[in-house]
């Protein structure tokens, strides 16, 4: 069986290459970089602690879109130009940088090696493949296309990456001004105001109810700030688990659909994110009952995923799939419209492909549109904050410094 070698080399220029590679024995490896026209340095296989480092890695390593696209686009590169399957794998293999997913091509190699199909072997992996690529896959095998498979979920993950860039940058600068903020804020009450505190005790000054307040609450996290930020973090863990069950998970995603602004984002994400993987395994001869159970895995919102749990249940049935979605009020009027013009013409993939591509785009520019809106207010909020701070400690400090003023007159 074929095992991971890791290996030292120097190619014609004297440049140090590092790496590993599967395969039957040493002498195999040394085969193999003497081919590439390199001198072998150092082999050794893989340890026991290399295997724990190893594990280590592939938790710290999450594979994304952006990795399954470029597995993908090399993948299909490689068997189009008539590469076989294992000697495709072990390329890959070789390179990988992202540990959990080498780990997980290496035991797809061994697997194919022993005998399963392509997507059996991916199957067993589905935290790493998801289950879009295992069916598409699976159907290109059947097929004979797996190269045009191949191409299309590269052109898919391609896609996805994008999607989630444009949802991530949208989110990362609230987050973090608010953080900012509540740094600042904290460092101002927990260490700024206590000053003040002693000032105001010394001249024996009165003062407002809301500096009252902020010197009480200065105090406080003065005092306890471990306890704290013990609590924030218990209430953290307690609202993460509670995201976890179904029935809190699903008010919170119906929640946030009905939000303005964010539940318009959400739910054109959600459209486009259903539109694109959809049309994608439509288009790979996946059929529709299978697709539509991958396609709830993937949309991210459990009330979206009930809607489609239903449509599911009703397409069993013999109802058309436009109807199904169009009776649950949640998808928009454009999907269920090019959906059902799909299935009149036969060309659902493409009538999907063209809805994700609108709502992609759509989802750029609101993006843009929020950033633009965000901003102002976080900044105003900001503002309304710090100038309460600042007004509850001038005002007592001006009375300070007016009652000085009639003293020495």
């Amino acid at each position: 069986m074929a095992n991971t070698y890791f290996y030292k080399a120097k190619d014609r220029a004297g440049q140090l290459l590092t790496g590993s590679i599967l395969a039957d024995n040493e002498t195999a490896v040394a085969l193999h970089i003497r081919g590439k026209g390199c001198f072998v340095l150092q082999i050794k296989e893989q340890s026991s602690a290399d295997g724990l480092l190893g594990s280590l890695r592939y938790s710290l390593h999450p594979v994304n879109s952006k990795d399954l696209a470029v597995i993908c686009r090399l993948f299909v590169t490689m068997i189009s130009a008539g590469v076989p399957l294992i000697a495709a794998l072990n390329v890959l293999i070789e390179q990988t940088s992202n540990s959990r997913l080498k780990a997980a091509i290496l035991s797809v190699y061994k697997k194919v090696n022993e005998g399963e199909t392509f997507s059996q072997a991916l199957a067993e992996h589905p935290r790493v493949f998801p289950a879009i690529m295992v069916n598409m896959i699976e159907a290109g095998e059947v097929g004979g296309v797996l190269d045009d498979v191949l191409d299309r979920l590269a052109i898919h993950f391609e896609k996805e990456h994008k999607l989630n860039e444009k949802v991530k940058s949208a989110m990362t600068y609230p987050i973090i001004v608010i953080c900012m903020a509540i740094l600042a804020v904290g460092f101002i009450i927990s260490f700024v105001m206590p000053t003040f505190m002693d000032l105001f005790a010394a001249m024996n000054v009165e003062v407002p109810w809301t500096t009252k307040m902020l010197l009480a609450l200065s105090g406080f996290l003065s005092a306890y700030w471990s306890i704290v930020m013990i609590a924030v973090g218990v209430l953290l863990i307690v609202v993460r688990v509670a995201l976890t069950k179904p029935s809190i998970r699903l008010v919170v995603d119906q929640t946030i659909l009905v939000l303005p602004l964010i539940g318009s984002l959400a739910r054109k994400v959600a459209i486009a994110r259903f539109s694109r993987t959809f049309s994608t395994l439509i288009h790979g001869g996946v059929p529709i009952i299978t697709a539509l159970e991958v396609v709830k895995k993937t949309i991210g919102n459990l009330s979206l995923m009930d809607a489609l749990t239903k449509s599911q249940a009703s397409v069993k049935e013999g109802i058309g799939l436009a109807a199904t979605l169009g009776a649950g009020k949640i998808f928009s009027p454009m999907l269920v419209q090019m959906v059902a013009i799909g299935e009149e013409c036969g060309t659902m993939d493409m009538m999907l492909e063209k809805v994700a591509d609108f709502y992609e785009s759509d989802v750029d520019d609101m993006v843009n549109r929020l950033g633009s809106v965000i901003e102002p207010l976080i900044v105003g909020l900001l503002g309304v904050v710090i100038g309460f701070i600042v007004i509850s400690v001038v005002s007592p400090l001006f009375d300070v410094i007016t009652g000085v003023g009639n003293t020495t007159r």
